[in-house]
């Protein structure tokens, strides 16, 4: 493949809901890839909720009076939807893809990160299972960039699916250690635990992309910020107003819709609030993720009111760090506003190169 450059389709969760980890590990997956020399394009292939046929459907729902309870149809929720697409623009170079016989070949068709795995999401869209296991390509072609289960077990009627269709990957990487154990229970192979490709970016190139929020957000007041996708439990809500008491330091709710211009913030607003938090609690992965590449001390807690366990990552990437002190129910004594990461800034580092091996490696890179 010399003399010309590589080209690689990154395959992603790629949905119209704004989520801000899944915006920031694609970028980070694109801008990975392109320090080595590859030329990349996001697929994209899901309707956003503003377009057309979609406004549509929100027209009417409000004409029948039944659009007050849809998550979709408040105006702060559509707010940020739009703050994401321009990110998307800004940032993301993708491809817009209806069906399979859409996508241009490619050198590599590089899958993940993100819960790709998860076939809890296959139901939304009909081409899910077939993209996020790559069946329209040849093995030669697969490349696994950390992707993720986000399950601790595959349910019984997925397992001939996936067993059928991993089985055309030579490499397999994953997110998480459960997610090893899945691999091997299914095709019998070894799986590489790799980071989150967020933690492939330094403090400097998250910043290069960092926004500061509208004056109407006070970012100048010392802060604690909350970011919970799931429900506030009892406990975390206890410690939220027990610190902020305690410390005389005000609250940033992050995913409040009742603080309309916080909840619509976009991906380069959140980087900017987790990198001057004085603290931040959390029950999201990225929540640490960012809390760690920032230095910032954090808490997390179990995350709440989904009927599902998704602590795995989280117990691997504290595990990894030697950050397990920072789980809120660990047992392990912690200092709230303890943040020497040196121990897993120097893992960091390991774990970096063991990515652009794993890479290098499935991509045929001298």
């Amino acid at each position: 493949m010399k003399g010309k450059p590589i080209s690689a389709s990154i395959i992603t969760i790629y949905d119209p809901i704004p989520n801000y980890g899944n915006r920031l590990q694609n970028y980070a997956v694109q801008e990975t890839l392109k320090k080595l020399g590859v030329q990349t394009v996001t697929l994209s292939f899901e309707a956003s909720i503003l377009s057309p046929k979609n406004r549509l459907k929100h027209l009417i729902r409000l004409m029948r009076g039944s659009g007050r309870g849809n998550r979709e149809d408040r105006r702060e929720y559509r707010l940020k939807v739009s703050v994401f697409e321009q990110f998307n623009k800004e940032y993301i170079k993708t491809q817009k893809i209806k069906q399979i016989g859409d996508i241009r070949d490619s050198d590599y068709f590089v899958l993940g990160s993100d819960q790709v795995w998860n076939p809890m999401w296959y139901s939304s869209h009909p081409l899910k299972k077939d993209l996020f296991l790559l069946t329209f390509t040849q093995p030669s072609k697969k490349v696994c960039f950390s992707p993720s289960f986000g399950i601790r077990q595959l349910p019984d009627e997925w397992k001939p699916w996936f067993r059928e269709h991993l089985a055309g990957f030579s490499r397999f990487s994953v997110r998480e250690t459960v997610g090893a154990e899945i691999i091997k229970e299914i095709t019998g192979k070894d799986a590489a635990v790799l980071i989150d490709p967020t933690l492939m970016l330094d403090q400097k190139e998250w910043r290069s992309i960092s926004k500061r929020p509208s004056k109407n957000i006070d970012t100048e007041t010392p802060y604690l910020l909350t970011y919970f996708l799931g429900d506030e439990s009892r406990q975390a809500m206890t410690d939220i107003r027990r610190i902020s008491a305690e410390k005389k330091r005000k609250v940033l709710p992050l995913m409040n819709p009742e603080n309309p211009e916080l909840f619509a913030l976009g991906p380069g607003e959140f980087i900017y609030l987790l990198d001057h938090a004085d603290l931040v609690l959390t029950d999201s992965f990225h929540g640490c993720v960012f809390s760690f590449l920032f230095g910032k001390p954090f808490l997390v807690y179990p995350r709440q009111g989904l009927g599902i366990d998704m602590m795995s990552r989280i117990d691997t990437f504290l595990e990894t760090f030697d950050l397990k002190r920072k789980y809120k129910n660990s047992g392990i004594e912690n200092e709230i506003a303890e943040c020497s990461y040196e121990s897993g800034y120097g893992i960091l580092q390991t774990e970096r190169q063991k990515v652009i091996r794993f890479l290098k490696d499935s991509m045929d890179m001298q």
